[in-house]
Order: structure tokens, then sequence, then C-alpha cells
């Protein structure tokens, strides 16, 4: 039995100095200006050496910062001057957004321990390669790269959060780069902050495109709850923007609340009574149930009595919904799609020298 626990506690102090070992090897490695290839083989064998021993939180922080300066550790094997092609060859924006993270992470850790061990670190590499981290950023978007570019701004300003700038950057590399889920997060990131910033600057951004963009973006999210609440705040800065208002209307429709959608619309239609396709939408929907109605005609067809009956129904959902065509048409002559719908209404309705008088 004291040869099992002494077997043990050997083997728990043999883990300690490992780990020790490790911190230094790195620490030793990692405070050269400069490594050759050899010495960052070995930075990086002793990183997972250190991975695979730690137990304690302060042991696991560490292992977690000296694997994210890794790109920094083999940048340092290619000279004082490494060129742009390099760089970005090492800091992929996988490599920067893990490195970036486990910082931050390291950050948060110290914040609040009175022994900080890395803190200092981080800052300075922060201040020496924010520079690089940029350059690399405008490199991207210059070539087009909005995804890769977004991320690299994204992720220099969570190193430092007082420059709102790459944030705002971030955002729009995001749009273009189509990567909407990010840019909603980024945008609504800016609106917690405050438009005055802070710290190294403002943002540019307006708050009325600021309100429209997240609107936008949550609607084309399809987050529709958040949507409606975002909607009110973006139409009440942007009163005359129609299309905002517009597609507040359709979360409602494609949440199958058709009778909000109609009342919406036709609040945005006394306002804009010519827009053309406005007036084509709230007399299509007026025949939502133009299909159901034909079937059960078509059921019916020995019922005299309830044939007509519902003839009559369609004749007069018909009528209702003919001014807006007929208004849709006159605002807009070249619509194919508003010329069957006009045609086919006079049709149903028996007006025969109307619906030929549809070119």
């Amino acid at each position: 039995m004291k040869k099992i626990v002494l077997g043990a506690l050997l083997l728990a102090f043999a883990s300690t100095y490992a780990q020790k070992d490790e911190l230094k090897t790195l620490k030793k490695l990692y405070d050269k200006d400069q490594l050759s290839a050899d010495d960052f083989s070995k930075y990086k064998e002793t990183v997972l050496k250190l991975e695979a021993v730690a137990t304690s939180e302060n042991d696991k922080v560490a292992a977690n910062f000296y694997k994210a300066m890794q790109p920094l550790a083999e940048m340092s094997t290619m000279g004082a001057q490494p060129n742009p092609m390099m760089i970005q060859k090492i800091f992929t924006p996988e490599a920067f957004t893990s490195m970036v993270e486990a910082m931050r992470k390291t950050l948060d850790f110290e914040a609040n321990k009175e022994k900080k061990v890395f803190t200092d670190e981080i800052k300075n590499t922060i201040d020496s390669f924010k520079p690089v981290f940029l350059q690399m950023a405008f490199a991207y978007n210059s070539s087009k790269k909005y995804k890769e570019a977004s991320r690299v701004f994204y992720n220099t300003y969570q190193l430092d959060p007082t420059d709102v700038a790459n944030l705002e950057n971030a955002s729009i590399t995001a749009m273009q780069a189509e990567e909407y889920v990010d840019a909603e997060k980024y945008y609504r990131q800016i609106k917690a902050v405050g438009l005055k910033g802070t710290g190294k600057g403002k943002f540019a951004i307006t708050e009325a495109n600021l309100a429209k963009n997240i609107a936008s973006l949550s609607f084309f999210n399809k987050n529709d709850e958040q949507a409606k609440i975002d909607f009110l705040e973006a139409i009440k800065l942007n009163p005359d923007e129609v299309q905002l208002q517009i597609d507040n209307a359709t979360i409602y429709y494609r949440n199958n609340d058709i009778a909000t959608y109609q009342k919406l619309i036709e609040g945005i239609l006394e306002k804009d009574p010519n827009n053309a396709q406005l007036q084509y939408n709230v007399g299509f929907l007026m025949l939502a149930d133009d299909a159901k109605i034909v079937d059960e005609i078509n059921a019916n067809l020995k019922n005299t009595k309830m044939y007509n009956e519902l003839n009559a129904k369609r004749k007069a959902m018909y009528l209702k919904a003919l001014p807006y065509f007929e208004r849709a048409h006159q605002l807009d002559v070249a619509n194919q799609d508003m010329k069957t719908i006009l045609k086919l209404s006079y049709e149903t309705l028996g007006m025969k020298d109307k619906a030929a008088s549809v070119k």
C-alpha cells in the first residue's frame, strides 16, 4: 500500500517538474528575438508536451498562451523583415483567430490576478504587431478577399477594443463578403459600444443607417421576432424609407399573419399611392383563397346552388382586388405580371372588352 501511495506521489511530482521544465523551455525560446528552424521545432514539441501534462488552471493558460503565440514564433525564424507573403502564409485568418481568442482568454484570466505572467507580454505584442495585422487586413480587402479581411479586422478589434474603426471595417467587409450573420453580430456590437465610440475614435456610420442595417440583416437572417423590434426603431429613424416598411410587413406575411401584413401594406399605400408593386401586392393578397374556391367550384359542378354561390364569392373577391390591379398596371404598364393578373380579373368578372384591351 505504501509503495502504491509513494508511486502516485512520485508521479505527481514528476508531472509538476515536467511542467516547470516545459514552461522554462518555452519562456527561454519565446524570449529570443529570432528562432532557428530547430528552435521552432523544439518550441512546437514543447507546447505539445505542456498541453499533455498541464493540470492546474495556471498551466493550462500558459499552454494555451504559448500555443497561440506559435505563429509569432514561426515568423521569428524568417529574419527581422519577413515579407507580406510570408506573413499571410503564417497568419491565416484561422490561425489569427485562434491566437486572438487565446490572448483574450489569457488577459481575462489574469485581469483579477495579483500576479500577471503574460498580460504585459500580450500588450507589448499587440502594440508591436497591430500595424502588421492591419496591413494584412487591408491587403485582403484590396484583393477583394472580403471574408478574410473581415475576420482580420474583427480580430484586431478584439485585441484592441479602443480602436473602434476596426469593428466598423469588419462590419463593412462582412457585408461585402455576404457573411450576413457575422455582419449582424458586428453591427449590433457597434450599437452596444455607442456611436461615439471609445478610446481611439468614433464610428463613421450614422444612427439612422446603423438601425437600418441591423433591421435589414435580422430580416435577411430570419430572426423574425427580433427583426420586428429592429424595424420599429429603423422606421422611426428612417420614416421615408418605404422598403424598410415593406420588409417589416413581409415578416408578418412569411409568418402567416396576413391580417397584420395587409394592414401594414395598406398603411404604406396611403403614404405612397404611386408604388406599383405595393398596389399589385395588396390586390394579389386579396386573391389568396382563389385556388381553394376554384377547387370547391369544380367539386360542385352538379350542385347548382352551391356552384352559383361559389362563383359569386369568387367574383366578389376579384371585384375587390380589381382597383389595385388597375392602379398597378397604370403605374407600370410594361410589367407582364401585372398585365396577366389584370386580364384574368377582367375575364373572371365577365368584362370581355376590358380584358381584350390589355395587351
